[in-house]
């Protein structure tokens, strides 16, 4: 067995990572590694360690209970050494924005937009962290999550981005090699039997709901499927031609202006979920936190207004 003392920082990153999200995979996609890496990494200090961190189940993973003890206190370490770096640099935590976000409306909403807040205010330094998870504000070190759902976050400031609206979306080069030249306007959701349907993990019931309310709920026993285990990698392969994902507008519509995606069906299914900016009242006088708070919710009302005018809402 290797010296303790030689424990690698990344893998103790690692292991907090895949103890948060309680999947391989999603650790992976925080840490830029594969999810193999992530189980050797784990397996490699589990071996130093002489007990298991997780048990296993495919890969979906808990921890054991020496697994829980141990992570606290890896989590604690991890928090103090980036306190303790940000202090010995001068960095005063006033400026840095500490944030939570979904993956997904990171990549395909929050990124995108990101650079205009930097601009308007660079003192303000960003740390943003991809996550699935939510997070206790009395003992994690985010100021402020995007979190999906209803709006009912016990104890916590929740103020609306924008709702979700869902619509399927292809590659213009698949629409067209299937359906030929047919016109948009005369597609309908039964036309989907045609192609093949892209499902997340993540967002198991969306396409069900959309064709439910679309009035085609046949399509899903007509038609072949292929699962991907995030709405992203649904929305890419999409993209790439694989097939329809249902998704939501607000992520898909630089493509669709782009002409990348054909988002050809008149219906939009809105639904009563949404994603919202959420903080704890502590934080939120502060004012790194008030002015990302001001600036994200007029970005969010500009993406909305967008989308409003492009159905003649």
């Amino acid at each position: 067995m290797r010296l303790l003392s030689q424990v690698n920082l990344n893998s103790l990153k690692i292991v907090e990572s895949a103890a948060r999200h309680r999947n391989f995979t999603r650790a992976g996609e925080e840490q830029f590694i594969t999810a193999s890496a992530v189980s050797q990494r784990v397996k490699s200090l589990e071996d130093q360690l002489r007990f298991k961190i997780f048990l296993r189940g495919g890969n979906a993973v808990s921890l054991t209970p020496e697994g829980e003890t141990y992570v606290s206190r890896v989590r604690e370490a991890l928090e103090r050494i980036v306190a303790a770096s940000m202090e010995a640099t001068g960095q005063s935590q006033e400026h840095v924005l500490k944030i939570s976000v979904l993956p997904t409306f990171a990549a395909r909403w929050l990124f995108p937009r990101l650079p205009l807040f930097q601009q308007q205010y660079p003192d303000i330094e960003m740390r943003v962290s991809t996550s699935y998870a939510t997070h206790e504000f009395s003992t994690s070190e985010f100021d402020v999550e995007i979190r999906y759902g209803d709006g009912r976050f016990l104890d916590l400031s929740a103020d609306l981005l924008f709702k979700e609206d869902l619509t399927p979306v292809c590659s213009r080069k698949l629409f067209h090699e299937i359906l030929g030249d047919k016109p948009l306007s005369k597609v309908r959701p039964q036309d989907l039997r045609h192609f093949t349907l892209l499902h997340s993990d993540t967002c198991t019931q969306n396409w069900q709901s959309w064709l439910d309310f679309a009035g085609a709920s046949s399509v899903l026993q007509q038609t072949k499927s292929i699962y991907f285990d995030s709405c992203m990698m649904s929305y890419e392969a999409a993209t790439a031609g694989l097939g329809f994902a249902v998704a939501n507008r607000a992520y898909m519509a630089s493509d669709i202006r782009a002409e990348r995606l054909v988002a050809p069906f008149a219906v939009h299914h809105p639904n009563t979920a949404g994603w919202y900016f959420v903080c704890s009242d502590k934080t939120l006088p502060a004012r790194k936190v008030s002015l990302f708070k001001q600036w994200i919710a007029a970005e969010a009302a500009l993406t909305q207004s967008q989308l409003d005018s492009e159905i003649g809402y």
